[in-house]
């Protein structure tokens, strides 16, 4: 025929077509070129090298696509907020030594004047650990018996493992956390993880753990301190009670009933012993000193309020005390006699 007709026509039409004129004459014959335009189409992206990329290594990215008249490419890196910028323009971007930063994914976008097309690529770059820290909770002075757990973070693609150290000997524990229950004394001292994958390892900075001994309660001071002034005044009164007892059996014709007097005298013994005691110095300093008694020693403790005086009576002792506390010295000299005068039982 005469006309060739192309409805809808495509790239696939773009050629050199002939005319061919013929009749018993002769031949004769015309040849037209058709280049059909079109947006571009077809459009990849690829990277090399493809698969896993560590962390300093090169890489290339590249886009193709078909397009007539050829197509002008440009590059754009997506945000997390799905926005992008302008990376580079050509048909390549080349990452020299590619960092942890430039994860992410890159837009190709293929334009002539006929169209536009594009197409994404996602770059995964893997590294080691870095960036690795060590914080404890709670924090700051831990009390002995409490709990404490230690916590290891790090920047990592692969994520990181954990492995825990004290000083420089491992603690036999993995994992992201350590925890230490009822923590003592012994477990102060200074640890770091170490964080590791399949490209590189790292080291945390030491975190010190300062363990402190708690305090006894009120409640158990006062309870101890009451045991101890009655451990401590128990063998004096029993001491006195005796030597009490045994003067006044080598008394007699003291007057009244042996029993009256005796309890005029034992009850309380520690009111009056200092008396009987200063009655009996004089002839007691002037015996030898083989025979006098030993000398005695005796602590008392006793528990008094704040700015309570000490008796009169226990005049000359030595008082050590704090708020709850006093410790009484007393010296009792006596005299070994055959027979006690009748007036050092007097009143």
């Amino acid at each position: 025929g005469q006309q060739v007709v192309f409805d809808h026509i495509q790239s696939s039409n773009t050629g050199q077509y002939l005319c061919e004129a013929k009749n018993e004459k002769g031949t004769t014959s015309e040849s037209i070129s058709i280049d059909v335009k079109y947006g571009p189409k077809h459009t990849s992206v690829y990277s090399s090298p493809s698969g896993e990329i560590e962390e300093g290594s090169s890489v290339t990215l590249s886009c193709s696509s078909d397009a007539n008249p050829a197509a002008n490419y440009t590059w754009f890196k997506v945000n997390t907020a799905n926005s992008s910028r302008v990376k580079s323009q050509g048909q390549q971007v080349v990452f020299d030594h590619i960092q942890s930063s430039n994860t992410g994914q890159y837009l190709c976008e293929a334009k002539n004047e006929k169209g536009t097309a594009s197409e994404s690529i996602s770059i995964d770059v893997k590294y080691g650990p870095k960036h690795t820290s060590v914080y404890s909770s709670p924090s700051g002075e831990i009390e002995e018996g409490s709990s404490v757990t230690l916590s290891c973070s790090s920047d990592a693609n692969p994520a990181a493992n954990f492995t825990w150290f004290k000083e420089h000997d491992s603690v036999g524990q993995s994992g992201q956390n350590y925890t230490i229950a009822n923590i003592t004394s012994e477990h102060g001292g200074n640890y770091y993880c170490r964080a590791h994958n399949g490209i590189g390892r790292h080291n945390s900075t030491y975190l010190s753990i300062y363990v402190t001994v708690s305090s006894p309660s009120p409640q158990t001071i006062v309870a101890v301190g009451t045991a101890a002034v009655l451990l401590a005044t128990l063998p004096l009164l029993v001491f006195l009670w005796m030597r009490r007892k045994k003067a006044s059996r080598k008394a007699p014709g003291l007057g009244g009933r042996p029993d009256t007097k005796e309890g005029t005298l034992c009850v309380p013994v520690y009111d009056n012993v200092l008396a009987v005691t200063n009655r009996l110095a004089p002839s007691a300093q002037s015996e030898p000193m083989e025979q006098q008694d030993d000398l005695h020693y005796a602590s008392i403790h006793i528990s008094r309020a704040k700015n309570q005086e000490v008796p009169s009576r226990l005049a000359g002792s030595h008082v050590q005390s704090d708020q709850k506390e006093e410790v009484l010295y007393s010296v009792v000299h006596f005299k070994r006699a055959k027979t006690v005068p009748e007036e050092a039982f007097q009143n």
